[in-house]
């Protein structure tokens, strides 16, 4: 059973946001899958996510639905299966991978500001805009990145943060993500980390922090962390996290089936 530290733990990071079983299944499999996919066996991935009070039947129909998607591949080994991330949800696992565990951020990335031609309709602007691009009026946004590819009728012009206004920040990161943000990072520094021999407390409270991080940092592009100052609440939150992964590494998969074993009796 947990113990009540183990708890009070959970519950500080749970207070953080509602889980997504789905969601905290890739970050599982994409924590593990460091430098290529992993198999994971549906044994460990039951034992994990039962601490944080996820039902098996939960975690089953999380592991069907992201098969169908296609983010995961299963492989039977007797009477168990192994899961693993499929080539795609490799890729986009990879692709963030450097945005969710990196603890620098490159502040000289170009920034631009692109105001749009005005034959275009409000539904076209957002269709040219990339995706992390920040509007700041109906005709106005901010991006990182080349703006290459929005055309040669955008007028692009570099853009500077220097004394931004308070209404430009909170287009950057409203008040909802700079809550969230702070509460996480106010969670993290107050977890009592458990000994070196609770294996199972340690790697669930590593995957739990891990992934209340990355769900945050997913909502955005690198459009804060380049134009706010370096100790906004994002940043903060990062410190933060980057602290308790770091004393919480990431344990071996044998380890963990070995626990498994020694939870249920070989």
């Amino acid at each position: 059973m947990p113990l009540p530290d183990f708890q009070k733990n959970l519950d500080r990071l749970l207070d953080c946001g509602q889980l997504k079983v789905w969601s905290m299944v890739v970050t599982v499999l994409g924590d593990f899958s460091e430098n290529r996919p992993v198999r994971i066996s549906g044994r460990v991935l039951d034992l994990l996510v039962g601490r944080l009070g996820i039902t098996n039947q939960a975690l089953r129909v999380a592991l069907h639905r992201l098969r169908r998607d296609g983010w995961i591949e299963a492989e039977k080994e007797g009477r168990t299966s192994n899961y693993f991330l499929t080539e795609r949800g490799w890729s986009m696992t990879r692709a963030v991978r450097p945005i969710i565990y990196g603890d620098a951020v490159d502040r000289s990335a170009p920034v631009w500001m692109a105001i749009a031609p005005p034959q275009l309709s409000a539904a076209e602007i957002s269709d040219a805009l990339p995706g992390d691009a920040v509007t700041v009026s109906n005709r106005t946004a901010i991006l990182a990145g080349s703006p290459d590819p929005l055309g040669p009728d955008w007028l692009i012009t570099d853009f500077s943060a220097t004394g931004l206004p308070g209404w430009v920040q909170s287009q950057l990161c409203g008040d909802e993500l700079r809550a969230a943000y702070t509460l996480l990072a106010r969670q993290a520094r107050a977890l009592t980390l458990p000994p070196e021999a609770d294996l199972l407390d340690r790697t669930v409270l590593r995957l739990l922090t891990l992934h209340q991080w990355r769900r945050l940092r997913l909502r955005h592009g690198p459009l804060p962390d380049l134009l706010l100052p370096p100790d906004w609440a994002g940043a903060q939150a990062r410190q933060a996290v980057l602290e308790v992964l770091s004393a919480l590494p990431r344990p071996s998969l044998a380890d963990l089936q070995a626990a498994y074993e020694r939870e249920n009796g070989g």
